[in-house]
């Protein structure tokens, strides 16, 4: 039998996704899985693991001898004990199942046929009278019936409708997160609001693949023709994502954008082809024609290749402007901010500190005491949002993370006199380190801000992407200041970051466009000839996309025309209400009231304004990605007009933030002062009870932890949840220029607290 399975650091071998003890204590012969050999006399049990084990537990297990299995003499007591609680866990989870197994067919034969075939159930119980359901499901067990609310019955008949669907969710393999949809409540409160139990009868697999799946189609694609009635008059943006799924399938999405929002237009399987500039090219026609040419202004998509020469291949035969993704681009701009020596540096250190809490139960409970049960670390749709959410977070409460050093709890655990608390405490004591954080959060805020805006539902972000990106740049360089060679220095490498970025990737035509006709921009700052002067690329820009997107020569000329009118405000565009309402409605509201004397340059203002940010068998699971996708995105918009407020870029999962959680490999880190690795000094150390994790147990550790979290008392996750209200901060404010004295931190020696 061949060895799937992986070795850590320490070069053990152990199977994928096994959290067995018993491959702690030997090893396969050969490759054999089957054949294992023990780790303390030697011997190799010829049935695997499970005979391994009989064989460490002295060939017996609650008093009964294993037969043909020879013990181990060498074993200790303590691996015995463990092996011993291990099995017992195992054996009661199988009774368990087993019981459940026995009283559902005692109950219910289920006889199944093929894909296409509904399943057909037999009720093996006495005679009586049958409803409707009878004949899809077993018998309502006594301890489903209605009881009085306060029995004892009631009680262990909700335990038994809870084991149940739990029943359900693992032996499907179904996300546990499934349980915190809206869909999931909806569907749980409609069941018991169902009038006649009797008369209920659940959906077959026939109903959820064919009928069901399309009503619900039909359903989605009702709720998106209420966009479409937009999308002649206001243009549309395309946008483009491409994920691979469980299966190994390559799917590539297509979005349709309109100012009434978001929906999902089809998804493409794209496993068997290979993604170059002509497939993308092709299948951006093919939607372009399904959406109609003449109502789509842009398509946007990732900054690959590939979609660059596939986007230039569009433009050159139409009036379509490709965009790369703005909130992509920006992401990389952190990214390159993150490679800089002083980012870098403070990131590894504030992650050092972050590893060595959340991987130490007692620190990590030490924190949440200090902190009142907010955590330190925050989630986000992207890795160097995550970073910027988590270097935050930790700024916030670095007081209350020095205070932690100073606790008797502190005081009296092995950490103070140990190498890894003493290194930890040593940063966290150091003004050097906060300091550097701080100047960290100057450089990143403004472009974490241009993200937000890019990202949300409540404004065309095409309008203020140009303004957005020449303000971020303002900001970092008045966050940093001019007082030394050193801000000086910083400033000039930001500068060319992200210069390098805006010019190459997002300063578009299009993008000058938007910018010119937002009167809330032209009428404060772009009326002045010499400030006109000094922007010709804008200009340039501006009559670059009118001659893109006119409808001919004779609108082009007419575009141009009115645009003298809009630059002197002439008739309407002139009068008090038209200036008064520049800086309180959206440009697009404002050519639609009061631009009705320039209709030319009214429709064109109106299209290029309402423009987004740059961002089963296969006809079933197309169908499936049209439902879930479009629902999500109804979900969202359902949100935005209600008015609840959103942080596009926080998440509540864990998964972006593994690496402030789980090391890649711990036990490979050097001891401070040494050449030793705490690998070697947990091996050393009989009270190293509590070691930082290894990259084997880095998803099983990631996972362990989002459950915890989950699990943990309502007012920690409360606070997990809400925590974005606590951390909305103003730039100017929090990240404006200061010497650090202001926050209690001195800029000068790194003295303790």
């Amino acid at each position: 039998m061949s060895v799937e399975g992986s070795q850590g650091s320490t070069g053990r071998y152990r199977p994928t996704n096994s959290n067995d003890p018993g491959w702690d204590y030997g090893q396969p012969v050969d490759g054999n899985r089957d054949h294992v050999k023990c780790d303390f006399c030697g011997h190799v049990s010829k049935g695997g693991i499970k005979r391994l084990k009989q064989h460490l537990v002295k060939a017996s297990y609650k008093g009964t001898m294993y037969k043909d299995v020879r013990k181990c003499d060498k074993v200790p007591q303590d691996v015995v004990d463990v092996l011993r609680s291990f099995m017992e866990g195992k054996q009661k989870i199988t009774e368990e199942k087993q019981s459940k197994k026995d009283e559902m067919i005692r109950n219910v034969n289920v006889y199944g046929n093929d894909d296409d075939e509904v399943e057909e159930v037999m009720i093996q119980i006495p005679k009586k009278r049958k409803g409707p359901m009878d004949a899809f499901v077993a018998p309502i067990d006594v301890d489903f019936r209605p009881r009085a609310p306060n029995s004892n019955e009631n009680k262990k008949a909700l335990e038994n409708i809870h084991g149940y669907i739990a029943d359900f969710f693992y032996e499907n393999n179904i996300s546990f997160n499934c349980a915190r949809s809206d869909s999931y409540s909806k569907m749980m409160q409609t069941i018991v609001q169902y009038n006649d139990p009797s008369t209920f009868k659940p959906p077959s697999y026939n109903d959820l693949r064919v009928k069901i799946l399309k009503k619900k189609k039909e359903e989605t694609s009702n709720w998106v023709d209420n966009f479409k009635v937009h999308w002649e008059t206001y243009g549309v943006t395309i946008m483009t994502d491409w994920w691979t799924d469980g299966k190994g399938r390559t799917l590539i999405n297509f979005l349709v954008n309109c100012p009434k929002g978001t929906v999902f237009q089809k998804s493409i399987d794209g496993s068997t082809h290979n993604h170059d500039a002509e497939l993308i090219y092709k299948m951006l026609k093919d939607v372009i024609e399904e959406v109609g040419e003449k109502n789509v202004i842009q398509i946007c998509t990732d900054n690959a290749s590939n979609y660059v020469l596939a986007g230039e291949w569009i433009m050159a035969e139409s009036k379509i402007y490709w965009m790369p993704c703005a909130a992509h681009c920006i992401n990389l701009m952190l990214g390159d901010v993150s490679k800089m020596h002083l980012v870098d540096e403070t990131v590894k250190d504030a992650k050092k500190i972050s590893l060595f809490i959340y991987n130490h139960k007692h620190v990590l409970h030490l924190m949440r005491k200090q902190t009142k049960g907010r955590e330190i670390v925050r989630p986000a749709v992207t890795r160097f949002a995550t970073t910027f959410l988590c270097l935050h977070s930790m700024y916030e409460k670095r007081q209350e993370l020095r205070d932690m050093f100073h606790t008797v709890e502190w005081r009296n655990s092995k950490w103070p006199k140990h190498p890894i608390g003493k290194e930890i405490v040593k940063k966290v004591k150091s003004n050097t380190f906060w300091n550097n954080m701080h100047t960290c959060l100057k450089i990143m805020a403004p472009l974490v801000d241009v993200i937000r805006m890019v990202d949300t539902e409540e404004k065309p972000s095409m309008t203020y992407i140009y303004s957005a990106i020449e303000d971020c740049k303002l900001k970092v360089k008045t966050n940093l200041g001019d007082q030394n060679d050193d801000d000086r220095e910083l400033w000039k490498k930001m500068e060319k970051i992200l210069d390098r970025r805006w010019s190459g990737m997002l300063q578009k035509p299009l993008h000058a466009a938007v910018h010119y006709l937002n009167p809330q921009y032209y009428y404060a700052t772009l009326t002045s000839s010499d400030e006109m002067k000094s922007n010709t690329k804008l200009k340039e820009g501006l009559l670059d996309c009118i001659a893109k997107l006119a409808l001919d020569e004779e609108d082009e000329s007419q575009i141009l025309r009115d645009l003298i009118a809009y630059r002197t405000k002439a008739g309407r565009l002139g009068k008090r209400g038209a200036q008064a309402c520049v800086k309180t409605i959206a440009p697009v509201e404002w050519w639609i009231t009061f631009g009705s004397e320039v209709p030319a340059l009214q429709r064109f203002a109106k299209r290029i304004h309402t423009k987004k940010r740059n961002c089963l068998e296969h006809d079933r699971m197309r169908d499936l990605a049209y439902i879930q996708y479009n629902r999500r995105l109804k979900k969202r918009y359902e949100e935005r007009i209600s008015g609840k407020e959103i942080d596009p870029i926080v998440l509540k999962s864990f998964d972006e933030c593994a690496e402030w959680l789980v090391p890649d490999d711990a036990r490979d880190d050097i001891v401070l002062g040494t050449d030793m690795t705490y690998g070697v000094l947990e091996d050393a150390e009989d009270g190293f009870d509590d070691p930082p994790l290894t990259r084997t147990s880095r998803t099983n550790t990631a996972s362990h932890y989002s459950q915890e979290v989950a699990s943990s008392s309502r007012s920690t996750t409360r606070h997990l949840q809400d925590s974005s209200d606590d951390d909305d901060y103003d730039v100017d404010t929090n990240y404006g220029m200061g010497d650090g004295d202001d926050d209690g931190i001195d800029s000068g020696s790194d003295e303790d607290i």
